[in-house]
């Protein structure tokens, strides 16, 4: 299920900081909307993520992404496989 940064708990947050370079106070000020994400933070936060089983997206992360044509693109190439698979 896909999960937005703002709705983390603190232990989420902190797992989140050991999996990534990003310490737990700048991961806090990111959830708070106190900060803005930069790309290259998005990217490294879904990686994280998704090691700890969270479906944390860069496009709702970073509004960068969120228009990047090539993300939007290869993220409609990750579905169709499983949509077909499923079938």
């Amino acid at each position: 299920m896909r999960i937005n940064i703002r709705r983390l708990t603190a232990e989420q947050l902190r797992q989140l900081s050991a999996k990534s370079s990003i310490s737990y106070d700048m991961l806090r000020h990111y959830a708070r909307g106190r900060r803005g994400i930069k790309s290259l933070t998005a990217i490294n936060i879904e990686k994280a993520a998704r090691k700890i089983g969270l479906d944390l997206r860069r496009e709702d992360l970073n509004s960068g992404c969120a228009r990047c044509e090539f993300a939007r693109s290869c993220r409609k190439n990750l579905r169709e496989p499983a949509e077909k698979a499923a079938k």
